[in-house]
């Protein structure tokens, strides 16, 4: 199977970094992004850009980490096509990061911080009722007894994982067509099919009238679950598909963007063109910017321990999103790095226990990635730093997501926008 899907061919390797390490890069520098998009609207309980914009800019970002791992992930499957190991190594990308910061916030935080006496806040329902939820992912809670309720974006303990349900989806789909072989040469055409309707059925809700016309899926948005499935599928056409890959055209993509006028139509074109940009700039990435993985191997646990260390920063007097930004993004890169360490790491290892045999001469497969953490194209688990150069430590290539993919901060419930890229679906209005 694996011979008949395009190689990930690349020109003039001495002048970029390998995409793994491209990739790396893109997700660090969104995760940190999404800290600043955050601050504004932690401190004053209002949207950072008007919700009557039918294309918001945080939108677009989130797009890139659903292409990454529709990509990546694709990759991995050509690599090791067998079903059960595709889900497992899923399953131990994306759960113990997720978990990890959920039993911190249950047990460590919230009693912390909690308005609540110790003894009723262990005693409450929803205390441990947000455990339980969180571990089933698709039914996620947002809220722990008397905790962050006097906080300008009220209640919230941790709106940055309201996406990674969404990568499950994602996940759990790629997986059904490809256990029904759309990786393999002849059958590639119902990656392309999915694409197509999941275009025309995004598009039919985007002109839905009212508010969450599409529903949810128990804790899961609807309307916005199609858009990032949308450029999650691009992803993976793009990888199984010899589609080049262009900077230029890339950049003219985006610039395009930034030129057309505020339309429905605009924010579809940046779907596609954000989701092709970020697969060609992680091939395009320059070698000068090298440095060793662990740098900017942590974009997940950065993604997902962000928001409820600004939640306390700003319980405990820090009103200035731009002093925010300053106190919250080292702390977060520096949880994220120590997560990627001692919590992702270690956990993809266990990988190693279920990998296939491989002969010592056999060449390398392609791609597999996190939720929003780090990226590889040329094999399963390979080192993200030059052998010979830097500590080699094994990673896994980019493609859950994430990594789970970007939080925003949601524009209003009741507006079009609001219902195309709607947040966690009991955010209080500031």
């Amino acid at each position: 199977m694996g011979e008949s899907v395009p190689r990930a061919e690349r020109t003039h390797p001495e002048r970029f970094a390998p995409p793994d390490h491209g990739f790396a890069w893109l997700r660090m520098i969104g995760a940190l992004v999404v800290v600043y998009g955050h601050s504004y609207p932690l401190v004053s309980g209002n949207d950072m850009f008007p919700p009557e914009w039918p294309v918001q800019p945080d939108h677009g970002l989130l797009m890139g980490f659903f292409a990454m791992s529709g990509f990546q992930i694709t990759g991995s499957w050509v690599n090791d096509p067998h079903p059960a190991r595709f889900a497992a190594k899923r399953v131990l990308r994306l759960w113990p990061p997720m978990l990890t910061v959920s039993l911190f916030a249950v047990l460590v935080l919230g009693p912390l911080v909690t308005a609540l006496p110790s003894a009723e806040y262990f005693a409450a329902r929803e205390t441990w009722g947000y455990v339980v939820g969180n571990t089933g992912m698709l039914t996620l809670r947002h809220h722990l007894p008397g905790v962050f309720v006097n906080n300008p974006w009220e209640g919230q303990v941790n709106g940055s994982l309201w996406t990674l349900p969404m990568e499950l989806i994602a996940y759990a789909g790629l997986w059904l067509l490809l256990l029904v072989g759309a990786a393999r040469h002849r059958n590639r055409w119902l990656t392309v099919l999915a694409l197509v309707v999941l275009v025309v059925v995004d598009r039919r809700t985007a002109h839905d009238p009212g508010p969450d016309s599409a529903g949810s899926l128990l804790s899961v948005p609807v309307e916005p679950l199609l858009s990032f499935l949308v450029a999650f599928a691009i992803g993976v056409v793009l990888r199984l598909y010899p589609v080049p890959r262009s900077p230029l055209a890339a950049g003219a993509g985006l610039l395009a963007l930034v030129t057309m006028p505020m339309s429905e139509a605009t924010a579809f074109w940046m779907t596609i063109a954000v989701s092709y940009a970020v697969i060609v700039f992680g091939y395009h990435w320059p070698a000068r910017a090298r440095v060793p993985g662990v740098w900017v191997n942590g974009s997940y646990g950065v993604y997902v321990w962000a928001f409820p260390i600004q939640q306390t920063l700003v319980l405990v007097g820090i009103g200035n999103q731009w002093v925010l930004l300053a106190l919250a993004a080292p702390t977060a890169y520096v949880v994220g790095t120590l997560s990627w360490k001692f919590v992702e790491e270690p956990t993809m290892r266990l990988r190693h226990y279920i990998a296939p045999r491989r002969a010592p001469s056999a060449a390398p497969a392609d791609t597999d990635a996190p939720p929003v953490g780090p990226a590889n194209v040329q094999g399963d688990d390979p080192p993200t730093e030059p052998i010979g150069t830097l500590p080699t430590v094994p990673v896994e290539a980019p493609e859950e997501r994430t990594t789970p993919a970007l939080p925003r901060v949601p524009p209003s419930p009741g507006s079009r926008a609001g219902r195309r890229v709607a947040g966690p679906p009991d955010r209080p209005r500031g």
